[in-house]
């Protein structure tokens, strides 16, 4: 009789990619012989262990529930039931395998887009294993097919930092933003910020090609790790330097960094992320520089942070925060 123990430490390797191919047997043939369902995790453990999986339409979820009954693993398996299984053993193991098959194609499954709430990120991979880490109030939408000798290509509205995987073809990965802006890469580590027909690239390992165009002709920069890249796309211009890579990319590990940040740029950061509209008593306000850190799911106390620092008073109503003098 198998061990419940060593079944259900299976079953968990699988929920996180990290069984053989003899080990899914084991699996499989397990669904197959035994109708006993202490070595399975419970419904709660599989989400927890899994975490939200792509939320599907009508279309999708037929088409996946196709392949699942399609496989060939499932169809020879529930072709080939024991002559001495009980009709209700045989149910238990189409739903085992089916359960089991489910998961793995849910896993495989890629949304064509991605998107985040305000004061949310959310850390995924592409189907080339590519990892994005997209932070508040954005989104990416890529192209459906990511197979041999076709250039890898998304497209971003708001911001996200990519750990871009390099491939032995060594294929093009294209970062396209709606102002006309475009980072070409092989393998390396870069954040992309596109908002506002502005946007940034900084570049924090490897090396890049950014792209706009100008004037009806196209341009290019190539950047090394610590530049920074700003396009505005309304006057078409670019700027180059070289900055502390860790102040703009800092939120991916749910920190905000300000060094010297005039206030009027930390209201913009406000209404990005979090999706409030942040206006000044007066203009002076609005000119004066901060520097400090905040955990980026707490504004409250990023605002509580900022009224102990220069002595004024922040009032918040429903989406409208004012910064006001106390005098």
């Amino acid at each position: 009789m198998a061990d419940h123990h060593y079944i259900r430490s299976l079953f968990l390797k699988f929920l996180s990619d990290e069984c053989t191919s003899e080990e899914i047997e084991e699996i499989v043939n397990y669904l197959k012989t035994s109708t006993n369902v202490d070595g399975l995790p419970g419904v709660e453990e599989v989400k927890a262990k899994l975490g939200p999986l792509p939320k599907l339409d009508d279309n999708h979820a037929n088409l996946i529930f196709n392949k699942i009954i399609n496989t060939d693993r499932v169809v020879k398996t529930l072709n080939t039931p024991k002559p001495t299984f009980h009709w209700w053993r045989v149910a238990a193991a189409i739903a085992g395998i089916l359960f089991i098959a489910g998961i793995f194609f849910l896993k495989q499954y890629q949304p064509s887009s991605y998107a985040t709430s305000y004061g949310e990120t959310k850390t995924f991979r592409l189907p080339d294993g590519t990892k994005v880490t997209l932070n508040a109030n954005s989104e990416l939408s890529l192209t459906e097919e990511w197979g041999e000798g076709i250039v890898r290509e998304v497209w971003l509205e708001g911001e996200a930092f990519f750990s871009v995987v390099h491939t032995q073809d060594e294929r093009e990965f294209l970062v396209h933003t709606y102002n006309e802006l475009s980072v070409e890469v092989l393998g390396t580590q870069f954040n992309v910020n596109s908002r506002n027909n502005k946007a940034t690239v900084v570049l924090n390992s490897g090396k890049v090609k950014v792209q706009t165009q100008q004037q009806g002709a196209e341009a290019q920069w190539i950047m090394q790790p610590g530049d920074l890249i700003a396009y505005e796309h309304e006057t078409q211009q670019v700027k180059q330097k070289t900055v502390d890579t860790t102040l703009y990319t800092s939120w991916r590990n749910n920190l905000l960094l300000f060094k010297d940040t005039p206030l009027h740029e930390i209201a913009l950061t406000i209404k990005e992320n979090y999706g409030y509209q942040v206006s000044f008593e007066h203009d002076s306000l609005a000119q004066l520089r901060f520097t400090g850190s905040n955990p980026a799911d707490q504004l409250d106390l990023l605002l509580r942070t900022l009224e102990l620092s220069f002595d004024i008073q922040i009032t918040k109503e429903r989406k409208r925060i004012l910064m006001k003098s106390t005098e």
